[in-house]
């Protein structure tokens, strides 16, 4: 998901929290038993139920397999957040803030906790998986500089042990300074390579923050999936009520 649809999806999550809260000034109890009520009804029903498709197909390889063929995962994974999204907004135009009956509240608690949970995991995985990204490929550039290090710090101390075993033949001064300047060197190179090997450590521990943070929220999208299955589960007995007793408007 990359920026641009990430804040459709934001805005979205944030009207449908705002739809929610327009129970304070608005009902409309004939709303839901209307045709026009009805419609938006079935049309949120078909929202919701789309993407329970993309959990079956990423979860069993052969229909996956056959899917990719015509439409990608991540697409894919794009239809599902977007219905996921759209869904809950129409179902709370369809309900017309009618909270009366103890169906509709838990139908109404489920679906905002469903999308909260999933924004939240998939913005939050999303954005550490993008972190883990970079420094692994920050790591690579310092394991890089850190072999270049160890090169010249070996040449230096080699260039030490050659000014030694020359410096005899040389003044006491010019001697002492040459060793001095090489030496000079050496310690320079050895701090450069214990800078870069305490960056790559910092970089090591932060990669295991972000994999021990991706994999709670690993488990926080599986217990988004929990509540998605009771949410099917009520609103198919929602469906099945409605039908059963009747649609006034027909």
């Amino acid at each position: 998901m990359n920026n641009q649809e990430r804040h459709i999806v934001t805005t979205l999550v944030f009207l449908m929290l705002l739809l929610w809260g327009g129970f304070v000034w608005h009902r409309d109890p004939n709303f839901p038993s209307s045709f026009s009520g009805g419609m938006v009804g079935i049309l949120a029903t078909i929202f919701m139920f789309a993407p329970l498709f993309y959990l079956v197909i990423k979860r069993i390889k052969p229909i996956k397999k056959w899917m990719v063929k015509y439409v990608s995962m991540p697409k894919l994974l794009l239809i599902h957040v977007y219905a996921g999204v759209l869904g809950p907004i129409l179902g709370l135009v369809h309900s017309a803030h009618k909270f009366d009956s103890s169906v509709g509240i838990a139908l109404t608690f489920l679906m905002l906790v469903v999308v909260i949970s999933g924004f939240i995991g998939r913005y939050i995985l999303s954005l550490i998986s993008s972190r883990i990204r970079d420094k692994k490929e920050l790591k690579g550039e310092l394991e890089s500089q850190l072999i270049f290090a160890k090169k010249e710090l070996q040449r230096s101390v080699c260039s030490t042990r050659i000014k030694k075993l020359t410096s005899t033949s040389h003044s006491l001064v010019r001697s002492f300074s040459t060793m001095f300047g090489v030496y000079s060197s050496k310690f320079s190179s050895e701090q450069r390579v214990l800078r870069i090997i305490e960056s790559i450590s910092d970089i090591d521990y932060s990669i295991k923050i972000h994999d021990t943070a991706k994999l709670w929220f690993k488990r926080w999208l599986k217990f988004h999936i929990t509540i998605s299955l009771f949410l099917y589960v009520l609103l198919t007995f929602h469906i099945f009520t409605e039908i059963y007793f009747g649609l006034r408007w027909l």
